[in-house]
């Protein structure tokens, strides 16, 4: 059997409690809580992820048109509201959102990049640099 004290001390606990209320407050009167279903992580990360891998052999910017030396990999895939086009070797992503925005943007990188590298002296780069240098030196040739 419960003592007294018991539960004298349950009722000045809630209305210990009650004072931190705010005066204007109202209940929702929701009598039902449920919790979310159980999330497989390797099933969100599937669905979410997906690549599609294509080569590039030419791009085209504006009234400028480049062959490539080799074909350039990209991975396409799609987050949320947003298309990404990448390749990981040359470090260069681009956004758009659709998959042809994000291989433009794509685009507009490597050409940037490729001039950057090939009109930098080797003597002020260092590292990986260096390394993106000579992978973006003879990757393009212009057509005329």
């Amino acid at each position: 059997m419960m003592t007294t004290s018991i539960i004298e001390n349950t009722y000045n606990e809630i209305k210990e409690r009650l004072e931190y209320m705010p005066a204007d407050y109202t209940s929702s009167r929701v009598t039902k809580v449920e919790t979310a279903s159980t999330i497989d992580p390797k099933q969100v990360f599937i669905e979410s992820r997906r690549y599609y891998s294509a080569p590039i052999w030419r791009l085209q910017i504006e009234t400028r048109r480049f062959c490539t030396s080799k074909p350039i990999a990209v991975k396409v895939y799609r987050e949320e509201d947003l298309f990404f086009a990448e390749n990981e070797n040359l470090a260069v992503c681009g956004t758009g959102t659709t998959p042809q925005g994000a291989l433009y943007d794509l685009a507009l990188h490597i050409i940037h990049f490729y001039e950057y590298y090939r009109n930098i002296d080797a003597s002020k780069l260092t590292g990986e640099a260096l390394k993106l240098k000579n992978l973006y030196q003879n990757l393009l040739i212009e057509e005329k």
